[in-house]
């Protein structure tokens, strides 16, 4: 009986800690005070479609960024996360559901520990039967479109983002 209870009872523990923490964008334009240790992790989207269930995982699987829902058309996404590599891992066109396979070449980023990191400018696309995904550096477009959405943020990370 003692047994079953302390199984019960670690696999309880265990389980929370084996899941990867999933982080959201923030909802607004607003001061952000990052601890220790973490950056700002911008993420710049260009869809031809609407996509759903975006997802952005680091090296490890330990954090994962969600886009729940991107409209057509280009658009950041700031996610407050630990520093490190974040690839592009999964995207929704409609019904069908694209995941990046091992060994493929994917688009990632890295986020510096108290900064602002910028993603480059990520285009996932389906392109006849081929799933393709652009990754282009525009620091300077991104910069206006930082300082149009996310005003706020703008003027706090006031340097040039660091990119990919």
């Amino acid at each position: 009986m003692r047994i079953r209870t302390f199984t019960r009872v670690s696999t309880g523990i265990l389980i929370p800690l084996l899941v990867a923490c999933t982080v959201a964008p923030l909802q607004q334009d607003q001061a952000v005070q990052l601890p220790a240790g973490d950056g700002l992790a911008a993420v710049t989207l260009d869809t031809l479609d609407p996509l759903d269930h975006v997802a952005i995982a680091d090296a490890h699987g330990f954090t994962r960024l969600e886009i729940v829902s991107v409209p057509v058309g280009q658009h950041i996404y700031l996610f407050p996360v630990p520093v490190g590599e974040y690839c592009l891992t999964r995207f929704q066109f409609r019904q069908w559901t694209f995941t990046s396979k091992k060994g493929s070449e994917p688009t990632c980023f890295k986020v510096k520990a108290g900064a602002l990191s910028y993603s480059g400018t990520l285009a996932p696309r389906v392109e006849g039967e081929t799933i393709v995904n652009h990754q282009v550096q525009d620091p300077a477009g991104f910069r206006i479109m930082l300082q149009q959405q996310y005003p706020a943020v703008a003027r706090e990370f006031p340097e040039s983002a660091t990119a990919p």
